[in-house]
C-alpha cells in the first residue's frame, strides 16, 4: 500500500497570495511614512509657536510691571540695563522683526523670518525651506513656502496675541 507523506512548505499559489497581500499593505502604508518630513516641519513650527506665545507673555509680565500694558505701541526694557529691549503693543512683543517678538525668542541661523510692511506681523519659517538664514537674503519669500507661521500681536487691549500655521507645502 502507499503511504501518505505529510506535506511541508507552502505552494505556488499560497506564495504569490502571500505576496500579493504583502505589496498591498506596503502601497497603502508606504505615504504615511514618507510623509515624515512633512510631519517633521509642522511639528518644529508648532513648537517654534509655543516658543513665541509664550515670550511674548512673559513680556506681558514685565508690561504690567512697567505700566505700559495698555498702550498701543512703546518699548520696554526686559533686562533692566535701562535700554528699551522690545517693542509692545499693548503689553505683547510687536510683530517688528528687529525690535520685536524676534529680540525675545531666539531665532538663529535655522529660522528665516519677516514682518509685514510696518511690522504688523511677523513670519517665520525654517531657513532650509527658504535657501538662507536671517532676515533678508532669503531664495525664496518666506509665505512662498507655504510652510510658515505668522504671529500678530493684539490690536486692542485685552486681545491676545496669535499664531496661525499655513502648512499647505510642508
Amino acid at each position: 500500500m502507499y503511504s501518505r507523506t505529510e506535506q511541508q512548505g507552502f505552494t505556488l499559489i499560497e506564495l504569490v497570495v502571500v505576496i500579493v497581500i504583502l505589496g498591498i499593505l506596503a502601497v497603502t502604508a508606504a505615504p504615511k511614512f514618507i510623509d515624515i518630513s512633512s510631519d517633521a516641519n509642522k511639528a518644529v513650527l508648532e513648537s517654534m509657536g509655543g516658543a513665541i506665545l509664550s515670550g511674548s507673555k512673559l513680556v506681558y509680565s514685565k508690561s504690567i510691571i512697567q505700566g505700559v500694558q495698555n498702550q498701543s505701541l512703546t518699548n520696554i526694557d526686559i533686562d533692566g540695563d535701562g535700554n528699551n529691549d522690545v517693542e509692545v503693543a499693548y503689553g505683547y512683543a510687536s510683530g517688528n522683526r528687529t525690535t520685536g517678538i524676534a529680540n525675545v525668542v531666539e531665532l538663529e541661523d535655522d529660522w528665516a523670518y519677516g514682518d509685514t510692511f510696518g511690522g504688523g506681523s511677523l513670519h517665520v519659517t525654517r531657513s532650509s525651506l527658504v535657501g538662507f538664514s536671517g532676515i533678508t537674503n532669503n531664495n525664496i519669500p518666506i509665505t512662498g513656502t507655504k510652510c510658515y507661521l505668522t504671529y500678530t500681536p493684539p490690536t486692542s487691549v485685552g486681545l491676545l496675541p496669535t499664531v496661525t500655521y499655513t502648512t499647505s507645502g510642508c
